[in-house]
């Protein structure tokens, strides 16, 4: 009863370009070849789940008394000017991430293709161009009444929260400078400040161009933007945040100018320096902070290999010392020359280790007086998709979440969940059966919880679990303080949910009030106005082209310089 609010979660989707053609009538271009069965032509497949079309889940939980909870589900495409464009011709248009995909001519860069995340996201080229397709399939926000989905190197799609429609591109109210814009894959939570900040990563073979935006709860900006130089091609896979700084880890790139300029396709143009040191950037949040006042920090070396593609789980400050927590892509891990490229990928665990790296919870601690950073490895279990209690982000915190492979330390598919404690290092392991496997853990407080207390794990954890032999998904729930015991209430959704990556719980509050101070908004809608913005949606799509010369609060796959202002 004290479970109430919203879940979103963004992943991979539409794997087969094109598998779903226009309604009829609805466009005046219809694919020349019906949609490619299950077995059907493999080059309309994508190379990597990372290039695959996104998908938004919703689940929303509405509380209630005496075991009447009740909880609504629904699931769409993110509705991209890519996805649009496959669909109309019902093939494979966006193809220039294949070289990157299909190639591994060096062991170093085997993180550029890592499962389930790869360190290369995006093809070298800016703009819209068929190299470059913004799948919007990586991360979900709520913040300030907004649902976006996220994708690194690219515009965020934004969306209805009851429906899942999809609005098109957002500029977020005019503050993103142009369609071209590099705007990154993720988004950190302050809950110093109650804010929520997201960056743009404009690369170059010399440099590159980072800009940081912060916004209130309301999504406006709270500290005016500005550009912070980063020396060498910034490759960057997460942020952190602390009370005065966001914080980056930026691996050592070697960039082939000549590949730089005729190519642009990553793995000819890239590679990852394995004995060179990785940066940490604490780029300072006062206003009038200057470049100067930016600090970067070498990182040792060590024998598990470069820091790269760093999944920060949190980072805060305790004086003159900043303590980043986060999961780390071992780039040690050979991988045979003979490993499945494409579909289905992996179907047994030795498959499934030649195409994922060895991936371990690491505590940073920086100490910004004398530029010393020391690493550790707090558990060595392989896991995935860390996360914190989001009232302890940008704080310190106690307990970490994860998903976790199901044999213990060894290479292994994201399958159980399991909790740490970072002061004491231990962990409480849950386990589901082999042939279930659970996506990324989301902490949910309960109602009422508003502050970081000694009771950091007094709320739930959900997660998306996927049952191989049934095929299809459900919703899992279990008490954050006891998650060995398993879950105390599942959920079965009868639809196959494929394996996603980052989402966010969106609360709801006391009251009014208490939603828009904490920036959440309202997300317990009632199941029948969820059903009744869906149909709504149903009816507006299925008018294909026609349906945006509505006048309407919806603006289809278009750009809105004005989408913020409603």
């Amino acid at each position: 009863s004290d479970l109430i609010g919203t879940y979103f979660r963004s992943g991979p989707a539409m794997f087969t370009a094109g598998a779903i053609p226009p309604p009829k009538g609805a466009s005046a271009v219809q694919p020349k070849s019906p949609p490619v069965s299950k077995d059907g032509d493999l080059s309309r497949m994508v190379r990597h789940p990372f290039d695959a079309d996104g998908g938004v889940v919703g689940i929303t939980f509405h509380g209630g008394e005496d075991g009447n909870q009740t909880v609504t589900f629904r699931y769409r495409y993110i509705r991209t000017a890519g996805y649009a464009k496959e669909r109309k011709k019902g093939s494979r248009l966006y193809t220039g991430m294949d070289g990157t995909r299909e190639t591994d001519r060096d062991d170093s860069q085997k993180l550029g293709n890592d499962f389930p995340l790869p360190l290369f996201k995006h093809h070298l080229e800016p703009g819209l161009n068929r190299k470059r397709k913004n799948t919007g399939n990586t991360r979900s926000i709520f913040w300030g009444n907004k649902l976006l989905s996220l994708w690194e190197g690219g515009l965020p799609y934004k969306l209805d929260g009851l429906g899942l429609s999809t609005e098109g591109k957002s500029q977020l109210g005019g503050i993103i400078a142009s369609d071209q814009s590099s705007f990154g894959g993720s988004a950190r939570y302050d809950a110093n400040n109650n804010r929520m900040l997201f960056y743009s990563n404009k690369q170059g073979d010399r440099s590159s161009m980072l800009t940081l935006f912060e916004f209130n709860a309301k999504f406006r900006l709270a500290v005016q933007q500005k550009d912070w130089k980063l020396e060498g091609m910034a490759v960057l896979s997460d942020l952190g945040v602390t009370k005065d700084y966001v914080v980056l880890i930026q691996p050592s790139v070697k960039v082939n100018g000549m590949q730089y300029v005729m190519s642009k396709e990553p793995f000819k143009t890239l590679k990852v320096e394995q004995d060179a040191p990785a940066l940490v950037n604490l780029i300072p949040r006062r206003e009038g902070a200057s470049q100067a006042d930016m600090k970067s920090f070498t990182i040792p070396t060590d024998d598990y290999g470069v820091d790269a593609d760093v999944q920060i789980t949190n980072s805060y400050q305790d004086g003159n010392t900043i303590i980043i927590d986060g999961i780390r892509s071992s780039s040690k891990h050979k991988r045979p020359s003979e490993a499945a490229k494409t579909w289905p990928w992996a179907t047994t665990t030795e498959e499934y280790k030649d195409i994922s790296s060895k991936k371990s919870l690491w505590r940073y601690t920086v100490n910004t007086d004398n530029g010393k950073v020391s690493k550790e490895c707090i558990s060595d279990l392989q896991v995935c998709f860390g996360v914190v209690n989001p009232l302890n982000s940008a704080k310190e915190h106690k307990y970490v979440y994860a998903t976790v492979g199901g044999m213990c330390e060894k290479v292994a598919p994201p399958q159980g969940i399991v909790k740490f404690d970072v002061e004491n290092r231990s962990s409480e392991v849950w386990l589901p059966k082999p042939h279930e496997f659970c996506g990324e853990p989301m902490y949910a407080p309960r109602k009422g919880e508003e502050s970081s207390n000694s009771d950091e794990d007094n709320g739930y954890i959900l997660s998306l679990l996927f049952n191989g032999q049934t095929q299809t998904s459900e919703i899992i729930v279990f008490a954050a303080n006891d998650i060995a015991s398993g879950p105390i209430s599942r959920v079965p959704l009868d639809v196959a949910i494929p394996h996603g990556y980052h989402g966010c719980f969106s609360p709801g509050g006391e009251s009014k009030e208490d939603m828009e101070r904490n920036g959440f908004a309202t997300t317990v809608w009632s199941a029948d106005e969820i059903e009744r913005r869906a149909k709504l949606f149903d009816k507006m799509e299925a008018r294909g082209n026609n349906w945006n010369e509505v006048k309407s609060d919806f603006s289809g796959l278009g750009l809105r310089l004005d989408d913020f202002e409603e």
